[in-house]
């Protein structure tokens, strides 16, 4: 089992497992970006969840400026980051709901 995430954010799911270690990585890595990571990697279950355009933009920001702060070892960590942003960006830019599931 593992998360579905929309607007190429997964091309054969995550697991609950490594999201939950990129989630750590992020946290330690760039804790001035954690408000705004929060809302999307500190989930208390694996329930499916969406966010609006706005809030998937600000997101999706916040995780390209913390996956910038990921040390050069974390290069598969900063590509599942990077990848994970570029689809809440795309979600925002066509103005529709960033989906997990």
């Amino acid at each position: 089992m593992g998360w579905y995430i929309s607007h190429g954010g997964t091309r054969h799911g995550y697991s609950y497992s490594g999201v939950a270690e990129l989630r750590d990585k992020l946290q330690k890595a760039a804790p001035a970006e954690w408000s705004a990571l929060a809302a999307v990697l500190k989930r208390p279950s694996g329930d499916p969840f969406e966010l609006d355009p706005v809030e998937a933009e600000r997101v999706g920001h916040a995780l390209h400026r913390a996956a910038d702060r990921l040390h050069v070892w974390d290069r598969n960590w900063t590509r599942m980051a990077r990848q994970i942003a570029d689809s809440a960006l795309l979600a925002a830019r066509l103005g529709e709901p960033w989906m997990w599931s």
